[in-house]
């Protein structure tokens, strides 16, 4: 059990791990420093700034989870998108047949309805960043 444990605790530690700037620094670290004070300075940060090119973009923020191709008048731009999630419930009616323990001991089958609080996930998009010839020339962030 123990082993199980510290296996499970290692993977959480090493997903967690990927996913940080200094992490993907790491892994990048000469291509890291070939880039400019600033922009090193904002990667660190997670930010990413006009001119990025797309691997400054990896490395401050990871891979996106959507890529989608945008055509204009005047060009033609990648745009990569970022997610996250959020929990909620939300309340259901279920109708059936249940099996349930009478005051006396005795388990009946009954005909009934109940209320369950059913936990919805929800996907969001947080963060847009528009790419033209390998260049960042914009960056949408969501404002609640």
């Amino acid at each position: 059990m123990k082993t199980f444990l510290s296996f499970c605790m290692l993977s959480v530690l090493m997903v967690v791990g990927c996913a940080t700037p200094e992490a993907r620094i790491k892994r990048n670290q000469e291509l890291f420093e070939t880039f400019s004070p600033a922009a090193q300075e904002s990667i660190r940060a997670g930010k990413v700034e006009i001119g990025f090119t797309p691997d400054m973009a990896t490395i401050a923020l990871g891979e996106p989870d959507r890529t989608y191709t945008r055509r204009t008048a005047t060009g033609v731009y990648t745009v990569w998108s970022y997610t996250d999630h959020y929990a909620s419930s939300q309340r259901k009616m279920v109708t059936g047949t249940f099996r349930v323990r009478d005051h006396a001991g005795r388990i009946r089958t009954v005909n009934d309805s109940v209320w369950l609080d059913v936990p919805v996930q929800h996907e969001f998009e947080r963060l847009r960043v528009e790419f033209e010839n390998d260049q960042v020339v914009a960056v949408e962030t969501l404002t609640r």
